[in-house]
């Protein structure tokens, strides 16, 4: 019988300690971008291949991660794309016959979204819509507009890979518009979630498994996320918010000069540097101090080393990246250093990988904390 909450590397226990289902739940991000694939090759997306738009909007819905999604492929395809993109918590009101709207959400009863489906429908603009097509959005559609609605069940909190692979998937199926640099394909990305949810399955070790020791990392203080670059900023805000929505754990999002400036008056208040608390001996020292919250830096491979010596000054400093176990750190892409946004389109995958492991560290971190008395109370 049970008597408190699982091992990281009890198997049997953390399955057992998942009534809700989410280990599962989390590992479907390879499915719902390939469903997504699928939708692509089936021609769901055919009537975009011959439109030269003049914007793409995409309307992100008042809850779940769709704003987020929208971010993050603005931040990494924008530069490269010679269309406008414009993200808008609602409809704007120029929108016409020339203009492709795209609604990203996950409540089709979100009534910014009907008001949208229904203008956009009314002024003649081709619409994508990434939100399930049911109660008042359906009957706003008309029947009418491109179905790229989630195809896998997932808890809404894990919407967040099918959300931007869907988007992804719009531009680029505008083929008629000029689309600069290496572009990930929407069914690679899928295979390589795959591989990311296998390599953080239960059945693996902490030692093997880089979600498990995230979990560990982030059980025993508060967190403090950052990004180098729009792109991987976003990915932080990701990280928090799944932090307190899977795990119910606080994780603050900060600037790189907001962090120094933390890391700087704590070590003044307490005369000691965020590193000295591995040598902390309590029998010769005595207590330990409070201990500062731990930096995680979201960075990708290419871009590695340099934020390891950014960021190495302030001391102890996570940077974290999604690069798979056996794909070489910082290899070369087609992205100018000087490019000031540091965002890239191929840069997604990585990104995305990143997130998942987050997300299954914050489910491990969930299990873990959960007792049978816990259980019982649900």
């Amino acid at each position: 019988m049970r008597t408190g909450a699982p091992d990281l590397d009890d198997v049997e226990e953390l399955i057992a300690a998942d009534v809700d289902g989410l280990l599962p739940s989390v590992a479907l991000a390879g499915a719902q971008v390939r469903s997504v694939a699928e939708a692509r090759r089936e021609g769901v997306l055919e009537p975009l291949t011959h439109l030269r738009p003049r914007s793409v909007v995409i309307v992100y819905g008042s809850t779940g991660s769709a704003s987020s999604a929208a971010q993050l492929v603005t931040a990494a395809v924008s530069a490269r794309i010679d269309v406008p993109i414009v993200c808008a918590p609602a409809l704007p009101g120029w929108i016409g016959p020339l203009d492709v709207v795209v609604l990203a959400g996950d409540d089709a009863g979100d009534r910014v979204l009907a008001d949208a489906a229904a203008r956009s429908v009314r002024r003649r603009a081709e619409v994508v819509v990434a939100v399930p097509i049911e109660g008042p959005l359906r009957d706003a559609l008309g029947g009418s507009g491109i179905d790229l609605s989630p195809r896998v069940s997932v808890d809404p909190r894990f919407r967040f890979p099918g959300l931007v692979a869907a988007l992804l998937a719009v531009f680029v199926s505008l083929t008629q518009v000029r689309f600069t640099g290496r572009i990930p394909e929407v069914a690679d990305l899928a295979d390589a979630l795959d591989g990311e949810a296998g390599a953080n399955h239960p059945a693996n070790e902490s030692f093997h498994n880089h979600a498990k020791s995230l979990a560990a990392r982030l059980e025993d203080r508060p967190s403090v996320w950052v990004g180098d670059t729009p792109g991987t900023s976003v990915i932080a805000a990701q990280a928090a918010r799944a932090l307190i929505a899977v795990a119910g754990t606080i994780g603050a999002v900060a600037e790189i000069g907001d962090v120094a400036r933390i890391v700087r008056e704590w070590s003044e208040r307490t005369g000691s540097a965020p590193n000295d608390s591995i040598f902390h001996d309590p029998e010769i020292d005595g207590p330990a101090g409070e201990a500062p919250p731990r930096v995680f830096v979201v960075s990708i491979p290419r871009r590695e080393l340099f934020a390891r010596r950014r960021f190495d000054a302030i001391g102890d400093v996570d940077v974290l990246i999604g690069a798979p176990d056996d794909d070489p750190v910082g290899a070369p892409v087609d992205q100018a250093p000087e490019d000031p946004s540091g965002d890239a389109p191929v840069d997604l995958t990585s990104l995305m990988l990143l997130t998942l492991r987050i997300e299954m560290a914050a489910v491990y971190l969930r299990l873990i904390r959960v007792s049978p008395a816990d259980q019982d109370l649900r």
